[in-house]
């Protein structure tokens, strides 16, 4: 009896919740990333409006062409990672019918 005991609180304490941690850490990141390389991207936008030197110009419209691409591929992979257990069941489960 307490073989199963020490298996269920095992499973409880270190398999549930760490595998809820882990999907929120994922969001969290890619929202993190996502972030940053807006800041980026307003960076380079800021360059490219002032205009006055033409080889930062170019750099930066070279630089904010790879991060708009980045980004893009970035909210892919938001858009299609796993939803965290924690979001669900969060009142909008009526919609999918």
């Amino acid at each position: 009896m307490k073989g199963w005991r020490a298996a269920w609180w095992s499973l409880i304490l270190l398999g549930i919740p760490a595998a809820g941690r882990a999907e929120f850490d994922q969001c969290r990141l890619i929202d993190q990333v996502l972030n940053r390389l807006g800041n980026a991207m307003a960076i380079n936008r800021l360059i490219i409006a002032e205009g006055k030197d033409s080889t930062a110009v170019a750099a930066a419209s070279d630089a904010l062409a790879e991060q708009n691409e980045s980004y893009r591929r970035t909210k892919r992979q938001r858009a299609n990672a796993p939803k965290p257990a924690a979001m669900a069941g969060n009142g909008t489960d009526w919609l999918a019918v």
